[in-house]
């Protein structure tokens, strides 16, 4: 009998498609989040040049992470008709056997054991992998939100939430891919080369190594299909059902990826009035001239509370004097002591002067060639200063920038 029609089925066109979805997904938003975590290396700089900058890059991580939620709720309804329709055990559920299968494998590997512990259709190396992938999907999504919907998670808790969840967001990422690289690709491809989940089909002898239990159950016939009509009728329930579930997970990722309120309003601005102390020159004629310096007046982004807060700076003013609280605390949240993404550090004149991986933040006397007006100019940052507020930073600038 040839190896092919030896093969016993494992996995169906669906699992072996939801496989495809989850990988391609998983890779891409590796890739595209470990760059950005680390976008100080070189190979990342190379491969953020590679996919057209930063903001692309935060696009294509953006689509894929919905792509991978969307791929979530497929599965629940996958896993759903397998259960209910077709009557296939629980066969992802940890149980005692694979404890006992757990010590067996240990006793093995020391070499008290002859042989490896006999297992059912999924290993407890593969539950093992299943199970932390879910409960690491379930951390990515949580921390994720809070990331992609900063402003909205500013209004319902504490600022201090949002670097947390950056922090817990890449450590899980990072620990995710080595996880894969380690533990998945040893059992799957070194250990045991498994082909499996690509061509559906595992030969007997595979089977007899690795899962004997369910070849046993299989040529034992301990689980038959239910009768057609059994199947139908199982079907009529299952079709509503998970109907109604996958709109309503489907609506939440929704939600998930249009939630932010991505600008702060604005207040109007108020009367503009032209303060001035008289200043009484002679020229030569002997006639008095007088001066009235301008002073310019601008309303910055409301607070969440709903206060409003008005700052001035002139032309003449400085950076303990005024400028300080356009970045204080709207952004020294994310670019601050704690925290300086980007390489960024907002809360004092010297580290803002040196700026970040963009280059110097201030640039005394060249608003153009200074990076942080460049940035709130661009568009491509969630900004926090009104344009009103960019003109009068780029004032002081080219007034050369004073500290104080």
């Amino acid at each position: 009998m040839s190896e092919k029609a030896d093969a016993v089925t494992r996995f169906s066109v669906s699992d072996r498609g939801e496989h495809w979805v989850q990988m391609v997904s998983f890779v891409v938003l590796a890739i595209t989040g470990l760059v950005q975590r680390y976008d100080g290396a070189w190979v990342s700089e190379r491969l953020i040049s590679a996919m057209s900058g930063i903001e692309v890059v935060r696009d294509i991580h953006r689509v894929f992470a919905t792509l991978l939620m969307v791929a979530v709720v497929y599965h629940f309804g996958s896993a759903f008709y397998r259960k209910y329709v077709l009557g296939r055990p629980r066969s992802m559920i940890p149980g005692a056997a694979d404890f006992r299968a757990f010590a067996g494998s240990v006793k093995y590997l020391f070499g008290r054991a002859e042989k490896p512990p006999a297992q059912g259709r999924f290993t407890w190396e593969e539950k093992v992998e299943y199970w932390s992938f879910v409960w690491g999907t379930v951390v990515m999504v949580v921390t994720g939100f809070l990331l992609w919907n900063p402003i909205a998670t500013t209004k319902i808790l504490p600022g201090q939430w949002v670097p947390t969840a950056k922090v817990v967001h890449g450590g899980e990422a990072t620990l995710a891919v080595l996880a894969i690289i380690v533990w998945h690709t040893y059992h799957v491809h070194f250990a045991h080369l498994n082909k499996s989940m690509f061509s559906g089909k595992m030969s007997r002898g595979e089977m007899a190594e690795y899962h004997s239990i369910e070849l046993a159950s299989i040529e034992a016939n301990e689980y038959p299909l239910p009768l057609p009509e059994e199947r139908r009728r199982r079907l009529k329930r299952y079709v509503p059902a998970y109907g109604f579930m996958s709109v309503l997970l489907l609506a939440l990722v929704y939600l998930f990826v249009t939630f932010e309120d991505t600008a702060i309003e604005t207040v109007e601005p108020p009367e503009q009035v032209q303060a001035f102390a008289p200043v009484e020159t002679l020229p030569p004629g002997g006639a008095t001239t007088t001066v009235a310096p301008a002073t310019t007046t601008s309303t910055t982004a409301a607070p969440t509370d709903g206060s409003t807060t008005t700052s001035v700076v002139v032309a003449g003013d400085t950076w303990d004097g005024s400028v300080a609280a356009l970045f204080d605390p709207g952004c020294t949240g994310c670019h601050g002591t704690g925290l300086q993404s980007g390489g960024l550090d907002l809360s004092t004149y010297q580290a803002a002067l040196a700026g970040g991986n963009g280059g110097a933040g201030i640039v005394p006397g060249d608003a153009t060639g200074s990076a942080i007006v460049l940035k709130m100019e661009s568009g491509s940052h969630p900004s926090l200063l009104s344009d009103d507020e960019v003109a009068l930073l780029r004032v002081w600038i080219d007034a050369g920038a004073a500290e104080g």
